[in-house]
């Protein structure tokens, strides 16, 4: 404890370097909207692959339903009125693709912890090598614009 006090109150300019997590922080602290964009590109990527993905597997495999089959054509009937209201064509009567698409957003909704894990740990990557060079050439761009345009 009296080395933290020593360091918190010590007239040395010497910086030291924050090492571990600590450097994300500082990271963080200097380009907080990089992070926060980062965080929200890869949060929803991690949603929109995978849900993709599930759905597949679901149509390659089949998977047995577990209730009757007279919800399933219940359900049906009621989505193929708005396919109808909307201009698309409709279902068959025993098409499993809505169970399919209900059963993949469940997946990927009970994933949401993983997922949020995963996003958590790429962020400063994502921020470091694709938000924040997409940032400064919009910036630069932005800049030869209003140059050029500049009365």
């Amino acid at each position: 404890m009296r080395h933290l006090v020593r360091r918190a109150f010590s007239t040395s300019t010497s910086v030291t370097k924050a090492r571990g997590w600590r450097t994300y922080v500082d990271r963080f602290r200097d380009r907080p909207a990089s992070h926060i964009t980062a965080f929200a590109v890869l949060h929803e990527i991690t949603a929109i692959a995978p849900l993709a993905a599930v759905y597949y597997a679901l149509s390659y495999y089949q998977p047995p339903l577990i209730f009757p089959a007279r919800i399933l054509e219940e359900g049906n009937r009621y989505i193929n009125k708005l396919r109808t209201y909307v201009g698309l064509k409709q279902l068959d009567a025993d098409s499993p693709v809505l169970v399919h698409l209900a059963t993949s957003y469940a997946i990927i909704k009970a994933l949401a912890p993983v997922r949020i894990a995963a996003s958590l740990a790429l962020t400063p990557w994502t921020a470091k090598w694709c938000i924040v060079p997409v940032a400064k050439t919009i910036e630069t761009l932005s800049k030869a614009v209003r140059s050029k345009f500049k009365p």
